[in-house]
């Protein structure tokens, strides 16, 4: 006979109705007897235990499930689906954490392997879109926009490796090595350590691979860095890059014991090298056997080529500086304490008369007039009684200095005093000849001099400027008295480009809102705020003193 469904079976014994044997036998055969039944192939549906294998088939489609659409009440859930127990209580268990409304629409939170309770400390806690934390504990869910969080330390027998980057999400990233720190990273500084402070450990960089020691970077545990007898290169070598080296071959005239910055240079060891031969190589060492020095290599036509250094310019131990062309600071020093020299030399020879005034008198008479620089080339008086040269210096209010020749005499005649004593004959023509000859000469047009001497007749003591829209201004001027005012809508520069003695200057700021940067010789001094002036004093050793900074009152 057949299995039928209970509603099949129930029309058979409706009112009225008469079961046939057949039917009757659907019935016993739709349910089990009791002989037949096996209690361990069947799951209870409340207590009991299972002691067989639960199998769904390598075929079935089914699965175990919890089912909550029921539910008829808003209510957060912790749902076990598999719990360990002995008899010392729960050890460890696989569940759910979430929430479900009064229609049975669920939302989890998380769900857990490990740990006795949703909220304690689970071994794996996983969400919804496929985030997994491990070693949770509490409410701690995985981190958003991480698939893994691990809380704790990670320990990984084999190697690891990264599709993206190596990040820290909080703290400073480390790199340890039987707990010493490798690499340390914060927000602030990258660090590569050693293992100790002993004399064999450092960091090496090893271009050449890591078992390869030669041409490495060795910094070493005295605070040195070194590269020995190689380079660091920067930029494009073909096209004159520069780089950093370090020689140890001893002596002044070669590389030395020192550190090397050269540009479109390099060193092998033993020579310098010139990358792109169509180019100089310039070079600057701070140096054990050349000290400071400056250096340069002309073009050797050869990419590659070998080249030999001409030192430029030296600065010795006592800091005099050495030049290949111009001689040394020692020399230049004493030319500097002469001051400026601007305007202060005139020429040897005179093309034509500046000035010409003959005497009309004995040599004993005084010069008519005043005379800032007097030549006369046809003095008719002895002994210029022919064609011949007068230079006077001073005036009459004061003293004369008179200085004379003739152009076929071999005498040089001066006059001092107040210009009524005798001439006197102090030299040959030869002897000065000779001795003008051995030194250098100081040459100036005839223009020069007209302009020169002009100048000096008519300096005013007084002078005023004023800073134009330009917001710049630059004087190099000798008057004694010097204004200089501004009022631009932007700061201002007024800059002193030459100091002169026993000069005094007022820098006035008439803006109401724009300062006035004071510059010397173009280093900035002093600032002078609005409605404010500044008094300073050129002392006649060229000392720049500060009198004092006032506010400004206008009156009108």
């Amino acid at each position: 006979m057949a299995k039928k469904t209970i509603a099949a079976l129930k029309e058979y014994f409706k009112v009225g109705k008469r079961p046939t044997e057949s039917q009757f036998s659907d019935l016993i055969d739709s349910y089990i007897h009791m002989d037949a039944f096996n209690p361990n192939a069947y799951l209870p549906l409340s207590g009991g235990k299972m002691t067989g294998v639960l199998s769904l088939g390598s075929a079935s489609a089914t699965c175990i499930s919890r089912d909550l659409s029921d539910i008829t009440a808003n209510s957060n859930f912790s749902r076990y689906f598999t719990k360990l127990t002995g008899s010392n209580g729960e050890i460890d268990s696989f569940g759910y954490y979430g929430a479900v409304t009064n229609t049975g629409s669920v939302t989890m939170n998380w769900g857990f392997i490990g740990g006795t309770t949703y909220n304690g400390k689970n071994a794996i806690r996983w969400t919804s879109d496929q985030r997994v934390a491990i070693g949770g504990s509490a409410s701690v869910v995985p981190t958003t926009g991480y698939a893994l969080d691990v809380i704790g330390n990670a320990y990984v027998r084999g190697d690891v490796t990264f599709a993206g980057g190596l990040n820290t999400y909080q703290g400073s990233l480390q790199v340890q090595h039987l707990g010493v720190n490798k690499l340390r990273a914060d927000s602030a500084n990258t660090i590569l350590s050693g293992a100790s402070s002993s004399a064999t450990s450092g960091i090496f960089l090893r271009p050449a691979g890591d078992t390869v020691g030669t041409g490495q970077i060795i910094i070493s545990t005295n605070g040195t860095q070194y590269v020995d007898n190689y380079n660091l290169l920067f930029g494009s070598q073909v096209a004159a890059g520069s780089s950093i080296f370090h020689t140890n071959i001893s002596g002044a005239n070669t590389p030395g014991y020192g550190i090397w910055m050269g540009h479109n240079l390099q060193f092998n060891g033993t020579d310098f090298i010139q990358p792109r031969g169509s180019l100089n190589s310039w070079a600057f060492t701070v140096n054990n056997h050349k000290g400071f020095s400056f250096n340069k290599a002309n073009s050797s036509t050869v990419n590659g080529s070998a080249v030999s250094l001409i030192e430029l310019v030296k600065i010795s131990g006592a800091g005099v500086i050495s030049t290949l062309n111009n001689g040394s600071s020692d020399q230049w020093n004493t030319a500097y304490s002469w001051g400026n020299h601007a305007g202060k030399y005139l020429p040897i020879n005179y093309a034509t008369p500046v000035n010409a005034l003959p005497y009309q008198n004995d040599m004993l008479a005084v010069p008519v007039g005043t005379y800032a620089a007097t030549v006369s080339t046809g003095a008719v008086n002895l002994p210029f009684t022919q064609a011949g040269g007068l230079i006077s210096f001073g005036n009459t209010a004061v003293s004369t200095r008179l200085l004379g020749a003739r152009d076929n005499s071999d005498n040089l005649w001066f006059q001092s005093g107040d210009g009524k004593g005798a001439w006197r004959q102090i030299a040959s023509r030869d002897w000065v000849i000779a001795q003008l000859n051995s030194v250098s000469r100081a040459k100036m047009s005839s223009d020069e001099v007209s302009f020169a001497q002009a100048r000096e007749n008519n300096l005013s003591i007084k002078k005023e400027y004023e800073i134009d829209s330009a917001f710049y201004l630059e004087v190099n001027d000798e008057t004694q008295f010097i204004t200089v005012t501004g009022n631009q809508s932007s700061d201002m520069i007024c800059n002193i480009a030459e100091s002169y003695s026993q000069q005094e200057f007022k820098i006035i700021n008439l803006s109401a809102s724009s300062l006035i940067n004071l510059q010397l010789k173009g280093n900035s001094t002093v600032v002078v705020e609005p409605m404010e002036y500044i008094k300073i004093y050129i002392t006649q050793d060229l000392k720049v003193i500060n009198l004092g900074k006032f506010p400004l009152e206008v009156l009108a």
